[in-house]
């Protein structure tokens, strides 16, 4: 009853003190506060984000230990039964000095990763519901409650893509046709994600037209002229920036208008240049995966990570060799070749973050209890909601790609 009335006050003066800037002024001093005792290399880990797969072996779970032992800043969960993971992220948590910000795809729900939850539709099926924003955005609240409940505060959705007609690899990731229709309902699953208290993230940054060359492979290329990017391509990403959007992740695919050759997750003129300076985006910026071939071929591990960082790019998502790369951007900070400022940005933002959403008070505990009651839970709000996107439907719809072809999963399948 103690904890519980503490929880409460703390809620009433967090609302009343955010009118007057009091809020505001309370998240600085928490994140400066950690940051003044933070080394190098603490800040440095924090902007990394490594995942959890459901069968690591115990290589791998000794490196996640080592990693949360250097300050790692989160984890990314990724496919198969819910209560393994929980167990693993509470174990991790128990040992991180500042909690770990935990992530995961949740394009159409939980069920994207996990198999006890009720799938919803697909982006390419909702889009088939006449004026399907209120739909969305209910959608968003729901599925950022299932989130929360197991303390996952990101969401890698929606994908903001334009494509044209037909059909690619993608497509049932993708809303649309449609500039519009993409913006709004981009911007209402967002919307729902954020209102409901989990953090949302546009995707595929500077985005990806049709996608016949999967970039968990190699590298697509795109000839888009810049007006083509401005009419198009870029019109639901800054959509998603002007309606508050908190993180935006950057595509492993070339945009030859921007920068010739070279994967826009690691491109200065992408990130800085376009995504931060001429549209504004003050938010976190994260990488796709950095092991993904549209990234990785033709450069070592800590290229990868090291070209991503000096990018602009704030958070780095499924690196592979993580500590490699940890030591060598500290090593690099340290030398001077790159700015301490630079750094102490970076890690602003990504604590900045935590201390929103909660992670930096002292009554926050990051452990996640009573799994089977909140999935009960979920599966009834769930399958109301489900019930009425479906009835409002062609029954033609229905009929989509199977998830087994679905290029977001082809990391999880050497992990069957």
């Amino acid at each position: 009853m103690k904890r519980l009335l503490i929880l409460c006050m703390a809620a009433v003066l967090c609302v009343a003190s955010s009118c007057d800037g009091t809020f505001e002024k309370s998240i600085s001093r928490k994140v400066e506060s950690a940051m003044k005792r933070m080394s190098v290399r603490d800040k440095v880990a924090q902007l990394f984000v490594v995942q959890i797969d459901r069968n690591n072996t115990e290589e791998e779970r000794a490196e996640q230990d080592s990693l949360v032992e250097m300050g790692l800043g989160g984890i990314i969960i990724m496919r198969g039964p819910v209560v393994p993971f929980m167990e693993r992220a509470n174990e991790l948590q128990s040992h991180s000095r500042i909690p770990l910000i935990v992530c995961t795809d949740a394009e159409w729900g939980a069920a994207m990763r996990f198999y006890e939850y009720e799938d919803y539709p697909y982006q390419s099926q909702i889009t088939t519901i006449p004026d399907a924003e209120p739909l969305l955005y209910e959608m968003g609240l729901n599925v950022a409650q299932e989130l929360k409940d197991l303390n996952i505060l990101v969401n890698f959705a929606p994908v903001a893509d334009v494509a044209e007609e037909g059909e690619d690899n993608y497509f049932f990731r993708r809303f649309g046709p449609g500039i519009e229709l993409i913006s709004n309902y981009s911007s209402a699953y967002m919307r729902g994600l954020q209102d409901g208290g989990v953090y949302a993230c546009g995707k595929h940054f500077p985005g990806h037209g049709n996608v016949m060359v999967d970039s968990h492979v190699e590298m697509p290329v795109f000839d888009y002229s810049t007006a083509q990017m401005d009419s198009i391509y870029l019109v639901p990403f800054q959509r998603l920036i002007d309606d508050g959007v908190a993180l935006m992740m950057m595509g492993h695919h070339c945009i030859s208008s921007i920068e010739e050759d070279t994967p826009m997750s690691v491109s200065k003129r992408c990130v800085t240049d376009l995504l931060k300076n001429k549209m504004g985006f003050d938010g976190i910026v994260v990488t796709d995966a950095l092991r993904m071939g549209g990234v990785a071929n033709g450069r070592t591990p800590v290229e990868v990570m090291v070209a991503a960082y000096r990018a602009g790019v704030d958070m780095l998502l499924m690196p592979a060799e993580p500590i490699a790369g940890i030591k060598a951007i500290t090593a690099l900070v340290e030398n001077g070749e790159l700015p301490m400022e630079e750094l102490d940005g970076k890690v602003r933002k990504v604590l900045t973050l935590k201390a929103k959403a909660g992670l930096l008070d002292w009554w926050y505990s990051p452990m996640v209890k009573d799994i089977p009651e909140k999935i009960e839970r979920a599966r009834v709000r769930d399958l109301e909601l489900i019930g009425r996107m479906k009835a409002a439907m062609p029954a033609d719809s229905a009929s989509v790609k199977s998830e087994s072809q679905d290029g977001t999963l082809l990391l999880d399948r050497g992990r069957n």
